[in-house]
């Protein structure tokens, strides 16, 4: 009988919209600032991977607005991140669905698209 590895996502935090660029700076500061010191999520999370080891990111959203409730994903995928560099994964919603795709930023004024699979 062969050993079975525990294949859960080892969650690291969780990333909120606080609503910056959508409504006045002070409320998007005080969102930001009420979430990260209550509930642990944060407007951006950032991780330490293992070079050369497959790394795995999920994202997926839910909530309302006008009249409307919404949800998408979860959507993931993994990559392999190289030693020394930088990578953004970025979930983003178009048109009625959602996409979740990982750059290279390691020079922050490019965004490299990174070959990535998705995940079951």
């Amino acid at each position: 009988m062969g050993l079975v590895q525990d294949q859960r996502l080892d969650v690291q935090g969780t990333v909120v919209d606080s609503g910056r660029g959508k409504v006045f700076g002070w409320i998007a500061k005080l969102n930001e600032v009420t979430h990260s010191a209550t509930l642990k999520h944060f407007p951006q999370l950032e991780v330490q991977a293992d070079p050369d080891q497959p790394f795995e990111v999920s994202g997926y959203a839910n909530g309302e607005s006008i009249n409307r409730g919404y949800r998408c994903g979860p959507i993931n995928t993994t990559f392999t991140p190289e030693k020394g560099k930088v990578y953004l994964a970025e979930f983003q919603f178009v048109g009625q669905g959602c996409e979740l795709h990982v750059y290279d930023t390691t020079q922050p004024q490019q965004r490299v698209p990174v070959a990535s699979a998705p995940s079951l």
